[in-house]
């Protein structure tokens, strides 16, 4: 029965690289080429690695494996944007690769933001109550004001998608195709063999 620590428990070499997805020796190497991990060493040289080690490392693990930056490049961007840079890109990895409920997810994209659900919708106001005998007649209107049409509305403004959104969908819409074609091609290739 294998129990779980806790997301701010410290982590030995092992533990470390299971939950990361990594072997001890690629930690250990990491040690020597990033100054800022820095596991603690107790007694036997055996290494704890504490919560910001482990995010520094999913950060740096994301820049060299998933985006295959080298090393150089990334102990560049180190020494340019800070430690703290990688720290908060690991601590995003792990915050996304959490379960969430779904009333947890935001399915919104940045730029268009939620109305407030929080304020409660006022009644509609209540319709006049109607009497007959306030309704004008028309024989009692002046000419002039029967003669008139009502006034034009006015045009709202144009609204719909942005040029820059216009052209996203283009673009996303030409990959489509592009997939669909090769997909189509694939299927043939397929049916032959």
């Amino acid at each position: 029965m294998s129990q779980t620590k806790t997301t701010r428990a410290f982590r030995t070499i092992s533990e470390a690289g299971e939950e990361l997805g990594l072997q001890p020796h690629v930690l250990r190497f990491w040690e020597s080429k990033f100054s800022q991990i820095k596991p603690i060493k107790r007694g036997g040289g055996r290494r704890f690695y504490r919560p910001e080690d482990i995010e520094f490392i999913r950060g740096i693990k994301k820049l060299l494996h998933d985006e295959k930056h080298p090393i150089k490049d990334v102990q560049k961007l180190i020494q340019k944007k800070g430690a703290a840079r990688i720290v908060e890109l690991g601590r995003s990895l792990e915050k996304a690769a959490r379960d969430k409920s779904v009333a947890e997810t935001d399915l919104l994209p940045p730029r268009i933001v939620p109305a407030d659900t929080s304020a409660t919708p006022s009644p509609p106001p209540p319709p006049p109550s109607f009497r007959p005998e306030a309704v004008p007649s028309a024989s009692a209107a002046p000419e002039s004001v029967l003669s008139q049409s009502p006034p034009a509305p006015t045009p709202l403004p144009p609204t719909g998608p942005s040029l820059a959104d216009k052209q996203a969908l283009e673009e996303a819409l030409e990959s489509l195709q592009s997939l669909k074609m090769k997909l189509s091609d694939f299927r043939k290739a397929g049916s032959v063999d």
